[in-house]
């Protein structure tokens, strides 16, 4: 990597050529175009606690301590939290202007604080799943269950298109959509979320929606790798386990998985509930055999991985904070979403990597992922 940057160096020096918004460009063609590159160049910048800042996900109030937060004070709050992302709850809207109003605000103050873009999040899978449209009175997209029965695709790239369509004024980039869970349990807790029984089926309309978020600006976030529609009870309890075997999941669960990936899934969130066919009893979002030997090595999958949130039972009541996103990341992650005390997150990562436990590479690993998709995005330019 250091002859990479030399390299890098050098053609900043002899190229005929300028620099636009960071990156080598030749009669308005960008001719160093690797997006891992440009962002190792990034974070030649940045302080070790600034790269750990940049893999969590937050709400506002994480950073600002209220307890809810719909508009910014004086105070920037990203100066001493420079996170990568800040997710969007029903609680953050109370209109368009004033959602609005907060997204700029967010994505200024990170300027202003000398940080990189954050990718702003929501939530919004269509249906009930809808948090922006059910605060501000949109006329709801169609549900995964109801594409699904539907069988036309046309259908969930509409949904994508249309939920991309007025999410982007707002500035929102990030959409934890669609779910790519196969239902396999007859009393399966995510079947109102998810696009039926059919692998193939939810694998199609899955790949569809996502095309329709990108066609918008937004990128998707495929969850649940590797997968829960065999789970019959909700993640908020520690004793739930994904009892699929391993052939199993390979020939169903992961279906859905394999196929965003082969079309480029920019993120995939990973699920909370350990699997039986691990037998280490950790949630998958804590196991390397699922993060790392699972989706990175046997599905080649080199993007993003973001955990499920950490503020779910499944984590919270087994894991400190601190000691959560250390795993996490141990595992493989490269993002952590929601940890219920962002400082203490931080705090037990430093400490980790002073220790020992957690190496700088393996931090840089992953905020080369994330910046590198901000880049891709347009999110940093």
């Amino acid at each position: 990597m250091r002859r990479m940057m030399i390299i890098f160096c050098l053609l900043i020096l002899l190229c005929p050529c300028a620099l636009a918004d960071g990156w080598i460009v030749e009669d308005g063609e960008e001719i160093f175009p690797d997006r891992l590159m440009q962002a190792q160049v990034l974070m030649w910048d940045m302080t070790t606690e600034e790269k750990v800042w940049q893999l969590l996900v937050v709400t506002p109030e994480a950073l600002t301590g209220e307890r809810i937060t719909s508009r910014l004070g004086d105070t920037n709050v990203l100066r001493d939290r420079p996170v990568g992302g800040v997710v969007v709850f029903g609680q953050n809207i109370v209109s368009e202007s004033q959602l609005k109003e907060l997204t700029e605000g967010l994505q200024a103050q990170a300027k202003d604080a000398g940080a990189y873009a954050l990718f702003l999040a929501v939530s919004e899978e269509g249906g009930a799943y809808s948090r922006v449209a059910n605060k501000l009175g949109y006329p709801l997209e169609m549900s995964a269950p109801e594409v699904g029965i539907k069988r036309d695709t046309a259908n969930a790239y509409a949904t994508g298109r249309n939920i991309g369509a007025y999410l982007r004024p707002f500035g929102i980039n990030l959409d934890f959509a669609p779910v790519c869970d196969v239902v396999t349990a007859e009393d399966s807790w995510i079947k109102e979320r998810t696009y039926g029984t059919d692998a193939e089926r939810v694998s199609q309309m899955a790949q569809q929606m996502a095309q329709g978020l990108r066609s918008q600006g937004i990128v998707p976030c495929f969850s649940h790798f590797p997968g829960q529609g065999s789970i019959n009870g909700n993640l908020n309890n520690r004793e739930v386990v994904n009892s699929r075997t391993l052939a199993e999941m390979q020939a169903v669960d992961w279906l859905p998985f394999r196929s965003a990936i082969e079309n480029g899934a920019e993120m995939i969130m990973v699920s909370h509930a350990p699997s039986k066919a691990v037998g280490d009893g950790l949630p998958a979002s804590l196991s390397p055999t699922v993060i790392t030997q699972w989706l990175r090595l046997e599905m080649g999958y080199t993007g993003v991985v973001i955990t499920d949130s950490l503020r779910m039972g499944a984590i919270t009541s087994g894991y400190k904070p601190g000691a959560a996103a250390v795993q996490a990341l141990q595992a493989g992650a490269d993002m952590l979403l929601l940890p219920t005390d962002a400082d203490a997150a931080v705090r037990s990562i430093l400490k980790a990597i002073d220790s020992g436990d957690l190496t700088l590479a393996r931090i840089e690993e992953s905020v080369a992922r994330v910046l590198a998709l901000k880049i891709e995005r347009g999110i940093i330019q």
